[in-house]
């Protein structure tokens, strides 16, 4: 009988862990857009095909200068900043906190200005628009090792979804899309 006392609590440990428990499944709240809106000359919609089997699962931003600085759209924690494989910029991937389901990233950034680790602060200076000048804004939840790209826009706050929609009414074709 002592040894089934001992196992309950062994076995109770092994069927779920503290991430399961401390996962964060709160959105994060865009306040500010990735660039000045009056700087963009054009875009790409999210869920835009890009190819006939892949769908665009960001919104890209398109000027004609290339010195626009790219500002973080949300408070967050920068949680990795890689550098892309096909051109030499980055990608910086911020979460809204540690234990955050959803993973915010702005690609196509040069000359930039934060570290692994860093909290940044809606409407940060994260570097500044990369090659092509052209930056992108993506938003993934997590869930269970899937991976789901939505439209930014419907983490926006008011002042964010007027801003886009001045320029342009339809920056989402759809609500979601599989990066």
């Amino acid at each position: 009988m002592k040894s089934m006392l001992f196992l309950i609590p062994v076995l109770l440990c092994i069927a779920c862990t503290d991430d399961d428990v401390l996962l964060d499944p709160t959105p994060p709240s865009f306040m500010v857009t990735p660039l000045a809106i009056d700087q963009v000359d054009s875009f790409i919609a999210f869920g835009e095909s890009l190819t006939p089997t892949q769908q665009n699962p960001a919104i890209e931003y398109f000027t004609k200068q290339s010195n626009i600085q790219v500002r973080s759209v949300s408070d967050g924690i920068v949680e990795d900043i890689r550098m892309n494989s096909n051109i030499d910029d980055f990608e910086i991937w911020i979460k809204p906190n540690d234990n955050s389901t959803w993973l915010i990233i702005q690609d196509h950034v040069v000359d930039v200005n934060v570290s692994l680790g860093d909290r940044v602060n809606a409407g940060q200076i994260l570097g500044r628009i990369g090659l092509g000048n052209r930056t992108e804004l993506q938003i993934n939840r997590i869930n269970d090792k899937n991976n789901i790209a939505h439209c930014p826009l419907n983490f926006g706050t008011q002042n964010f979804v007027i801003q886009h929609t001045s320029f342009f009414e339809n920056w989402c074709v759809v609500e979601t899309v599989i990066p």
